[in-house]
């Protein structure tokens, strides 16, 4: 158990230490969204604890690895509870066994039957990917497909007045020229999106009008996601909106799972490192990982060619 716990804790500071943003600056960050005001005094004494937590369990490590040959129980107990595992082949989710057994469990649905058999196997490898398992993804591959009749997804088209209103806007277009992936684009202007003027549900309309049509591109091309391109340019607290960002979560893990190929963020201020702090919980690791903090052209042009953008970001 003691091994456990340092594992964790070690895990968890890697985390921090290792984050785009430092721990003092995402300290200073979210005491500036509270309202409060820390001083050198205070964030002296918060790195200060640190260090002296990081010593206390270095010390617990080493007399732990000093005694832990004499204890063989201990040994046995890690082996039973993960080494043995960690040993074994893992099978990939999204394995062409599982492919068919998915398929054949749609087969059988009432609901879905016959159609099933015009879905190519890179979307259910897709649900299988971001469920691990043939029963989740067959559940969520079963209400997907109901949401998506009951909203009426591909009656969405780009003469609606709620698309029309928002494209007026300009706050996403999707580029006409694809990522070095070959993943369609959608460029997102943050500075545009005004929280106190929008209307939530024009905005979700807009924004599953846009995660199809890009579907549909990813679709025709070699890979079957997307690169979401942020300009977090002159940001401010205004253009903030927790409320759309839970909704846009929720409306990419359950509805369009495994379409993210990366998300690119550009010219975050350090205002945003609070609002990350805040949001990155809510996504699950997998899509963490797909985040990416760009600070200059050379770092963007490893993903987006620079002539492909229709303005100059940096």
């Amino acid at each position: 158990l003691l091994m456990i716990l340092i594992e964790r804790y070690f895990s968890w500071r890697k985390c921090v230490l290792t984050e785009q943003w430092t721990v003092l600056s995402t300290v200073d960050s979210f005491a500036l969204l509270t309202g409060q005001v820390w001083t050198n005094q205070a964030n002296a004494r918060f790195l200060t604890c640190l260090m002296v937590l990081n010593a206390v369990i270095a010390r617990c490590v080493l007399a732990v690895r000093a005694v832990y040959p004499s204890l063989p129980f201990l040994m046995a107990a890690g082996w039973a509870a993960g080494w043995s595992r960690s040993a074994q082949p893992k099978v990939a989710p999204d394995c062409p066994e599982n492919v068919e057994a998915l398929r054949d469990a749609l087969g059988k649905d009432s609901e879905i039957g016959e159609q099933i058999k015009d879905v190519p196997d890179k979307a259910l490898r897709r649900f299988l990917r971001a469920h691990l398992n043939v029963c989740d993804a067959h559940k969520v591959y079963v209400n997907c497909e109901k949401w998506r009749r009951q909203y009426g997804v591909e009656k969405i088209v780009p003469e609606d007045p709620a698309i029309q209103s928002e494209m007026a806007i300009g706050k996403a277009i999707i580029l006409d020229e694809r990522d070095n992936m070959g993943r369609p684009v959608i460029l997102v202007t943050v500075r545009l999106h005004d929280t106190k003027n929008r209307d939530m549900e024009v905005l979700t309309k807009f924004t599953v009008y846009m995660l199809e049509t890009l579907s549909n591109m990813s679709d025709q091309g070699e890979t079957d996601n997307i690169c979401v391109l942020c300009d977090m340019k002159d940001f401010g607290l205004r253009n903030m909106d927790y409320q759309f960002v839970k909704t846009l979560i929720m409306l990419m893990q359950t509805y369009f799972p495994e379409r993210l190929g990366v998300c690119l963020v550009v010219n975050a201020p350090a205002l945003f490192s609070g609002c990350w702090f805040i949001i990155r919980p809510w996504l699950d690791e997998r899509t963490r990982k797909k985040v990416v903090f760009v600070y200059n052209e050379e770092e963007m042009s490893q993903y987006i060619k620079p002539d492909a953008l229709p303005r100059k970001l940096f």
